[in-house]
């Protein structure tokens, strides 16, 4: 047994090891000193590309990966932070980053993606083990914590990052920013505020100063949450998920210039960030910057194609250029791939509509009418189903508008657009990025400017009743109405009615009962304009594997309230 080995005061003969570098030597140096360590199970990657599929398709003990890569744009952070987004890093892995003197204070800074530790080149073996050593006995500090997390029992988890915190047990702040993480999921906002202001009152930490504006996102405050990530951004400019955040929220607030400008900022931040590519790409197609659009989405099929962190919707977004450029060969391309993205997600309704999408245009292409008008019929059918939902919204009013370009005749084109409209433009800032989509057409967007205003009023005439004591009729009238369009606006509207005047409703359990699953159904998010698959975790949060899983959706048989059709 070497020396080395001996230094380490946990047993690693059982691990294994991934070890990212793009130079031959120093990869081979650290392949050799982990094997003096007695880790036999080595992956050596030498691309940032090659160690994401490869941390894509295991779980490794532990990752060593260089922070610079010359040859390439991304770099060992941007790596780190597209794993701890995508939820791919379980709790047990750990992940050290090597770096050279001249760029310390950068990786110094990864502490904000949760790094378990640092190494200045060049370092001996014995050095490794210390940083495997110091990372180990955080997991160790943790593992009540981890182990909760992995139970699901997130309260209990919650409940004793609290008591790390208070009692200021070692890593009590690593313990705080996962606790005030899994208050924030479990929609104890109240909490989460104050954990996130205590940490910031110890030490002003740029990720507790965005926990406090992503609460007040959540709570519906995207007013009270810009000065904080005004302020944040001005400080820490360079914080790719301050940029972030503040981009989801002046989207929320419909100032969409100024969201497209905070992610052009996170993206040039970390140039080969796939969900920053997609989500600016995203914005820019709906702003109608189609040149724009084009170099980004590109760019993340080259990057991402095949990651667990690509979104269909890239796929969607550029076959539909691609279509208007003409260019069959390209569309086909589009196409091929988002087939076989769908065919290896077959439960995914999502995935599934987007190939509809590009089926229609296929057709259309290939100058089949007949076909495509047929195509289309799924997709029209789906927008009475409560899991059709804003996404679909614009990429159904996207092909119409393609068609109607084409002189193609949609019967009852400008019904589905109203239903569409009375459905999801349920605010000033939700109205205009589904008039986005259609942008090209006049009467469409005319259409749904007008439904954001009919929603207002329909939801006024029904308060009227209540507001002479008849709380009952009130709701039983936005219950209706929110049952036939399923907008969610309508729907919690019913729901804070019923809570304010619940003592003066004689059947308030039964129209509980019912209000509840199509609450569940639809959810408060998807009154939010999202941009992407919004089961993602948002930047800025904490990977919790276990509770990064995307919930399974009520069947609508048990979710629908009596009497409404499935």
């Amino acid at each position: 047994m070497s020396q080395s080995s001996t230094l380490l005061p946990v047993d690693l003969s059982g691990s294994s090891a991934l070890v990212v570098d793009s130079n031959t030597t120093t990869r081979s140096i650290i392949v050799t000193q982990l094997r003096d360590l007695r880790v036999k199970d080595i992956q050596p990657a030498f691309r940032i590309s090659d160690a994401r599929k490869y941390l894509e398709g295991r779980t490794y003990d532990i990752v060593i990966c260089d922070h610079f890569f010359p040859q390439e744009s991304s770099t060992g952070q941007d790596l780190l932070d597209d794993l701890r987004r995508g939820g791919l890093l379980p709790f047990a892995t750990i992940f050290l980053m090597v770096t050279a003197e001249a760029r310390y204070s950068k990786v110094a800074e990864a502490a904000e993606s949760a790094l378990d530790g640092y190494l200045l080149k060049p370092f001996t073996t014995a050095r490794l083990a210390e940083r495997i050593a110091a990372a180990k006995l955080r997991k160790l500090a943790m593992q009540d914590i981890y182990e909760a997390i992995e139970a699901q029992d997130f309260p209990y988890a919650a409940r004793l990052c609290l008591q790390h915190f208070k009692q200021r047990n070692d890593y009590w702040m690593y313990a705080a920013r996962v606790g005030a993480e899994l208050l924030l999921r479990l929609t104890h906002f109240d909490q989460a505020q104050r954990l996130y202001e205590a940490v910031v009152q110890a030490n002003p930490q740029p990720w507790a100063r965005l926990g406090i504006a992503r609460v007040q996102l959540e709570m519906g405050l995207p007013h009270q949450a810009l000065p904080v990530l005004e302020g944040l951004t001005q400080d820490e400019p360079g914080y790719a998920d301050g940029f972030d955040i503040l981009g989801r929220t002046l989207m929320e607030l419909g100032r969409f210039d100024e969201a497209l400008n905070a992610y052009r900022t996170a993206t040039q931040l970390t140039p080969a960030s796939i969900s920053r590519l997609q989500r600016q790409g995203m914005l820019a197609f709906y702003r109608g910057e189609q040149d724009t659009t084009t170099q980004l989405l590109e760019r993340t099929v080259r990057l991402g194609l095949g990651s667990k962190m690509f979104d269909g919707q890239s796929l969607t977004l550029l076959g539909m250029l691609r279509f208007e450029a003409q260019d069959k060969r390209q569309f086909a391309a589009c196409q091929l791939e988002l087939r076989r993205m769908a065919l290896r997600n077959p439960e995914s309704v999502r995935l599934r509509r987007m190939a509809e999408v590009l089926t229609v245009l296929d057709w259309l292409l290939n100058d089949d009418v007949h076909e495509a008008v047929a195509a289309l019929a799924p997709l029209l059918q789906a927008i009475s189903q409560p899991d059709f939902d804003f996404e679909a919204a614009c990429n159904l009013l996207t092909v119409l508008v393609l068609l109607w370009e084409r002189r193609v005749m949609v019967p009852r084109a400008e019904d589905t657009v109203h239903a569409l409209g009375l459905r999801f433009a349920t605010s000033k800032a939700m109205a205009e990025l589904l008039e986005g989509a259609a942008r090209r057409h006049e009467g469409y967007c005319e259409i749904l400017e007008r439904c954001n205003l009919e929603v207002l009023r329909l939801i006024e005439a029904a308060l009227a009743p209540s507001l002479t004591g008849d709380a009952q009729r009130t709701v039983e009238d936005l219950l209706a109405q929110g049952s036939a369009s399923f907008n969610n606006k309508v729907i919690e509207t019913a729901w804070l009615v019923l809570k304010r005047y619940r003592s003066k409703i004689a059947n308030a359990d039964a129209l509980e009962a019912r209000l509840q699953p199509l609450r569940q159904l639809l959810g408060t998010a998807y009154n939010k304009p999202v941009l992407g698959d919004r089961n993602l975790r948002q930047s800025g949060g904490v990977s919790l594997r276990g509770m990064d899983t995307p919930p399974v959706a009520p069947t609508l048989s048990a979710a629908l309230p009596a009497g409404l059709p499935a």
